[in-house]
């Protein structure tokens, strides 16, 4: 009886052990918040993560930045100065290349503006910009926070040509903890519905750089979900 107890009781851990590795196999990915203080606490870093005061255009070309643009083609990024039409409208930059090689011909080039919290953090951000005949980059969609330059990378030569080949963000962490944060934000921005709409109403609805100059402001997930 004493015997047949004991191996009952062995069965009985062997079983609990595997259950508890099948559990830390199927756990939350690492990193992930356990509780709501810890959610709150994260949901607070990402927010200084993102923050236009922190995460801006780069003052300069560091190695962090060399290493992230390797990430997306061979060509060298380039500072930008942006100067937008008046007609120019909030988040539609592929529209706004269209609109103006109506005028004064040229092409559109995709890539990514290149953000950066200095020195853990950069983001790639789905881009066109106009190239004239001479090969001159031109940006001409204003940014919703007054960003007056960017940092550019052209995209490979195959991508260069339409936004769709493009992935919406590039990221680059340089710390697990940076890491951390980030996937938590793909893993919340999963869960968050998009609406794409077409280039037509994307036009009539956001706003010119004229009513940005007056005061008018629009949030971005409002706007086309292109760039």
């Amino acid at each position: 009886m004493g015997k047949n107890s004991k191996t009952k009781r062995d069965q009985k851990k062997k079983k609990l052990k595997k259950q508890t590795s099948n559990n830390a196999h199927s756990s939350p990915i690492f990193g992930m918040p356990s509780s709501l203080d810890e959610m709150v606490s994260m949901q607070n870093e990402l927010n200084k993560l993102f923050s236009p005061a922190s995460l801006t255009t780069p003052k300069k070309i560091d190695a962090n930045i060399v290493e992230f643009c390797h990430q997306i083609s061979d060509f060298n990024p380039i500072f930008l100065n942006i100067v937008p039409e008046d007609w120019s409208r909030q988040s539609c930059c592929d529209l706004n290349v269209q609109e103006y090689i109506k005028v004064n011909a040229g092409r559109i080039i995709c890539g990514y503006k290149i953000w950066y919290n200095e020195p853990n953090y950069i983001e790639g951000e789905r881009h066109a910009v106009w190239q004239g005949d001479d090969g001159t980059l031109k940006d001409i969609t204003f940014n919703a926070d007054g960003e007056e330059n960017i940092l550019f990378i052209a995209d490979i030569t195959e991508k260069q040509s339409s936004l769709e080949a493009n992935k919406q963000r590039i990221r680059w962490c340089k710390t697990e903890k940076v890491k951390s944060l980030i996937a938590f934000q793909e893993q919340t921005e999963n869960f968050i519905p998009t609406q794409r709409m077409s280039d037509e109403v994307a036009w009539n609805t956001a706003i010119t750089y004229k009513d940005w100059c007056d005061g008018k402001r629009m949030p971005n997930q409002f706007i086309k979900i292109n760039d």
